[in-house]
């Protein structure tokens, strides 16, 4: 059974690199910010998934599998975990553009290390070698109630972002981001009530199925669909938008030289400092150009722009 378990993880880990290649390749074609952010999400999860895998294996396969190398890898796991939860916050406050984004998400990714700090420390969590048995200490629970806090955080914002997205075409690729995460926070859930009601782990029970593992699948097939079928609009330094395109949708000469500079490929930043704007500001154009052409994204705002109004 336990082979089978591998065999399967292996399976939903191949699905996943097929749609993670899809996101990074299409990310740096485009240079859209919010693919790169959750290229680094998924990736994450990825990497969790294969350490999962490594954890199996070594327990059905290898016969000199330590309890120390267990207790380790399961704290490399549990600090990756951390890093999906704050890589999906940092996807979500990017997503909704707040003014502070960035000092929220580098105040959780601070609290992260913090909380990692915690798992290693002797105040987090002691192994007995001689029985296989990791002990949850203070530390532990410190770092499970913040991540606990991070998690529900990441949902609530998701399921904003998801109504904000409802009428436009970003609506199916939200929904399932959603709906993984989703699925990810109810197995957290009953992770942490198993570890509050024993208050340890033990070695033998490293060949439990990851739920959250099927609707990475079944998001990984839809993703590959996804990015297959998008319509990909490539930066194009010598083009600029038509007379008929800015008279339509009333766009003024700074959305007009924000438009140009994102058919350049330019990201929020790089526009920022070429214009000698705030990123603030930036934000607030691109809300505006997006309003007026009644559109919602990057993609969309090329494809506008080429095809005419």
């Amino acid at each position: 059974m336990a082979h089978l378990l591998i065999a399967y993880d292996l399976l939903v880990i191949l699905i996943g690199f097929t749609a993670l290649s899809n996101a990074i390749i299409l990310a740096a074609r485009t240079r859209q910010k919010d693919l790169g952010n959750f290229s680094i999400l998924y990736a994450l999860y990825t990497l969790m998934l294969m350490l999962v895998v490594l954890k199996k294996y070594l327990f059905v396969n290898v016969a000199a599998y330590t309890a120390q190398a267990w207790y380790f890898i399961s704290g490399i796991y549990q600090v990756l975990d951390f890093a999906v939860v704050v890589a999906a916050l940092h996807y979500f406050i990017e997503a909704h553009s707040f003014r502070h984004g960035r000092r929220i998400s580098a105040a959780f990714l601070a609290a992260m290390l913090v909380c990692s700090g915690l798992i290693f420390s002797p105040f987090g969590a002691t192994l007995e070698a001689e029985k296989s048995i990791i002990r949850f200490g203070a530390g532990y629970w410190l770092a499970i109630g913040w991540n606990a806090f991070a998690f529900t955080s990441a949902i609530i914002l998701g399921c904003w972002l998801l109504a904000r997205k409802w009428n436009t075409k970003e609506r199916t690729f939200v929904l399932g981001l959603v709906l993984f995460a989703s699925a990810g926070y109810l197995e957290s859930v009953v992770s942490f009530l198993n570890d509050f009601g024993t208050a340890s782990a033990r070695l033998t029970t490293e060949q439990g199925f990851l739920y959250s593992s099927i609707p990475y699948a079944l998001y990984g097939i839809f993703l590959i669909v996804y990015f297959l079928r998008l319509p990909v609009s490539m930066p194009v330094n010598h083009e600029e938008p038509s007379g008929e395109f800015l008279t339509q949708y009333g766009i003024t000469e700074r959305e007009r030289e924000i438009i140009l500079k994102v058919m350049q490929g330019k990201s929020n930043e790089e526009i920022a400092r070429e214009l000698f704007i705030s990123l603030a500001t930036v934000k607030t154009h691109l809300h505006n150009i997006y309003k007026k052409v009644g559109i919602d994204s990057r993609y969309d705002l090329l494809a506008r722009v080429r095809t005419g109004p």
